[in-house]
């Protein structure tokens, strides 16, 4: 799986918001990857951001403040995509975050 070690996904609604939201975090220095979406979940504009479950809090935060609006979040792994959140609903927290 490329970039192993991002094992969090999240998609946004418009290219706008990933643009934004890909800024926030390099402001924040916080690590993250901009990738199209896989089309396992092609829900979004097309524009994904991939970061480290360490740093959702810190993500999440940063996008709230910044008035970023996501889409979904997903847990990432070999296996796939497990949706955890939708924009505005709680968040589902896995084992070991």
């Amino acid at each position: 799986m490329i970039y192993s070690e991002f094992d969090r996904l999240i998609s946004f609604s418009s290219v706008h918001h990933a643009i934004k939201a890909e800024k926030t975090l390099a402001q924040a220095n916080i690590k993250a990857v901009a990738l199209p979406t896989p089309r396992e979940i092609a829900i979004s504009c097309g524009q994904c951001l991939l970061f480290q479950a360490k740093d959702q809090d810190a993500v999440l935060g940063g996008f709230a403040q910044g008035q970023v609006r996501w889409s979904k979040l997903f847990q990432r792994s070999a296996g796939g995509y497990e949706p955890l959140a939708d924009f505005g609903e709680p968040i589902l927290r896995k084992e070991g975050d």
